[in-house]
């Protein structure tokens, strides 16, 4: 699970400015703005050689020779091991190591050196001490909880796979039920159960997990079932078409036939209302809250369901979303209320950047009230606040890249929900 916040993200955002290979990435990214993603691969690929051997100590440089690797599919094991030893080296302890873990599985390469990078990274997470929190917890102490419990789960996953490659079969085994135990415990207790965006990406995996180990160990027809039940699940990413074409070989194997293939396969349509069309658009899960914001701020959201979206003018990478959120505005009025809330202090600044980009939705200074729910702010928040002035869900990662309309079609289906939840 991606975790990236603003904390993150511009402190990068700013150290990439002052990276050695930053004109340079900059030049090569001013020359290369093309659709033909193949040739471009390949270019970055060849500058990427060039930027690594001139400056080795440069995390921007290591960044785009991994993801020139990704571009051209390059399944070369030195390659791939120089590129993420050097990320891991460049970054701060336990950050990158199990995503370099991570692609080295993917590409079927270095699976023991995997295993063991991930086994040393899921025992120190097992080994931090839970999040102590307040008799009166703020909305941060409510998410870092959450945060803490989900961060073994994409290591978990990739282990799983690993294991199952090296055919080490009783221990993915084990990683796979411990997977289970934390979809039917921590997953449930923290984030919010809709389909939409609880099973795709999360509660499909045990199913997919469990397919493969059994179709590793020859055990075909349980294969097929675990298949089956991610295939027919109205929610999956279908656009995507792997675990159906693999399923299909299986029926086939078998003996199943075109009609009984049909029949067998059959996805249920989605429920009424629920957002769909998105090739390629995630919806992650929300942290499922019932955080009361304090009485004294919160008459601002009672009366009406908002959707509140936690932004700032010094962080660059969440204004892409305002367009989006502008969108929103609109077509929510009638029935809920857009509020975008903010710390900026030079408020004349606020309003003319608000005039030039021609945004008319709510925006809140509100810097009191950010300090006392998050005494560390973090820009990209989405809540989404009940009438009585409660935030029922919350979310910091959003997936939408350009597919404005998703987050808008997903932001009214989540605002219906919980203006009818507290009818």
């Amino acid at each position: 699970m991606k975790l990236l916040v603003c904390l993150i993200v511009l402190p990068l955002f700013l150290i990439a400015q002052s990276d050695p290979a930053f004109e340079a990435y900059k030049d090569w990214e001013s020359q290369h703005r093309t659709g033909d993603y193949k040739s471009r691969g390949q270019a970055l690929f060849e500058a990427s050689t060039e930027w690594v051997a001139k400056w080795p100590d440069s995390s921007l440089a290591w960044q785009e020779r991994r993801d020139s690797l990704f571009h051209t599919h390059n399944r070369s094991a030195d390659l791939w091991k120089a590129v993420d030893e050097n990320l891991i080296r460049l970054s701060p302890p336990h950050t990158f190591a199990s995503m370099a873990a991570y692609d080295w599985v993917t590409y079927g390469i270095l699976l023991n050196q995997a295993e063991a990078l991930l086994t040393s990274e899921i025992a120190w997470m097992d080994a931090q001490p839970r999040p102590t929190t307040s008799p009166e917890p703020t909305l941060a102490d409510r998410i870092n909880e959450a945060n803490f419990s989900a961060q073994r789960f994409g290591p978990l996953c990739t282990l799983a796979t690993a294991e199952t490659k090296l055919k080490e079969f009783d221990a993915a085994r084990a990683t796979i039920s411990r997977i289970k135990a934390w979809l039917d415990g921590d997953f449930r207790r923290y984030f919010d159960q809709d389909q939409l965006e609880a099973f795709p990406d999360y509660g499909s995996k045990y199913f997919i997990l469990s397919a493969q180990l059994a179709e590793a160990e020859g055990r075909k027809a349980d294969a097929l079932a675990f298949y089956r039940r991610v295939i027919t699940d109205p929610s999956f990413h279908r656009e995507y078409g792997g675990y159906i074409q693999q399923t299909r070989v299986l029926w086939q194997q078998l003996g199943g036939t075109q009609d009984g293939w049909v029949t067998f396969s059959e996805v249920p349509p989605l429920p009424t209302g629920t957002p769909s069309g998105y090739p390629g658009v995630s919806f992650l899960p929300w942290l499922s809250l019932d955080y009361k914001i304090p009485p004294t701020d919160a008459a601002r959201f009672q009366g009406k369901t908002t959707l509140v979206y936690f932004w700032t003018a010094k962080c660059a990478p969440y204004w892409g979303m305002l367009s989006a959120i502008q969108l929103l505005h609109g077509k929510a009025r009638d029935n809920f209320q857009v509020i975008t809330l903010t710390v900026e202090e030079d408020k004349e600044k606020l309003a003319d950047y608000m005039k030039d980009k021609g945004y008319d939705f709510s925006v809140m200074v509100n810097t009191p009230l950010v300090n006392k729910l998050l005494p560390r702010a973090v820009p990209g928040q989405v809540w989404i606040v009940d009438s009585s002035g409660a935030i029922r869900l919350q979310r910091t990662v959003n997936n939408f890249n350009v597919a404005e309309q998703a987050l808008v079609d997903e932001a009214l289906y989540k605002l219906s929900q919980v203006s009818q939840a507290i009818r």
